[in-house]
């Protein structure tokens, strides 16, 4: 293994498979003036979800926000049912996969995530556990790609004089990251895990 290598990965799509158009299925269900298709444009276009997974907004100002802005019936309970949908099964293999790395490498989660999901997804403790540090957006008041929540993970676990490799879905978020000085790599879903142990492999001996 070369010396002071640290991985650093993202969740959704990396490690848990993600559908976004679920989520903007459900909240469909709950307006008649907005159709997945639009509550998708908006959604991205305005950033909805940006303060709220920045930790600027509590859980029920975001509810509040967005049953606003597209006009929704729901009750809390069926909102989070419905802003949860996107969050599908973890791989079965994803464990086997960490114990891996962890053999290797310090292992850290940096996440653009809310209070509401990451309730639903940290049940997974056989998988979180393994983890030197979870980091994620809404606990820490900043989200990717800002390059400040780089900044708090290097500082968090004195990783100044390490090199670290990121893993990451989202190409502006691998931009930044790569600008920062990080090894990062942008993740195909579809191959995630193939990408990780391939390229990981230059990092050990």
């Amino acid at each position: 293994m070369e010396a002071g290598v640290a991985v650093v990965f993202d969740l959704g799509n990396v490690l848990l498979p993600i559908r976004l158009d679920l989520t903007y299925a459900a909240f469909a269900n709950y307006t008649s003036y907005y159709s997945p298709e639009e509550i998708h444009y908006i959604t991205e276009q305005e950033a909805l979800w940006v303060p709220y997974e920045s930790g600027l907004e509590s859980c029920d100002q975001f509810r509040d926000r967005l049953r606003s802005r597209f006009q929704m019936e729901c009750t809390d309970e069926e909102f989070d049912h419905a802003f949860s949908a996107l969050l599908l099964d973890f791989p079965a293999d994803v464990v086997e996969l960490i114990h891996e790395l962890k053999s290797s490498f310090p292992i850290y989660l940096l996440s653009n995530t809310s209070k509401i999901h990451s309730n639903r997804f940290l049940t997974n403790d056989s998988l979180f556990n393994l983890f030197d540090q979870v980091h994620l957006s809404y606990e820490m008041g900043v989200s990717k790609p800002d390059q400040v929540i780089y900044q708090q993970v290097v500082n968090s676990n004195q990783l100044q004089n390490q090199r670290v490799v990121f893993f990451d879905d989202n190409q502006a978020n691998v931009r930044s990251a790569r600008d920062f000085g990080w090894d990062a790599v942008l993740i195909n879903p579809s191959t995630s895990f193939t990408q990780i142990r391939n390229h990981l492999h230059q990092y050990v001996n």
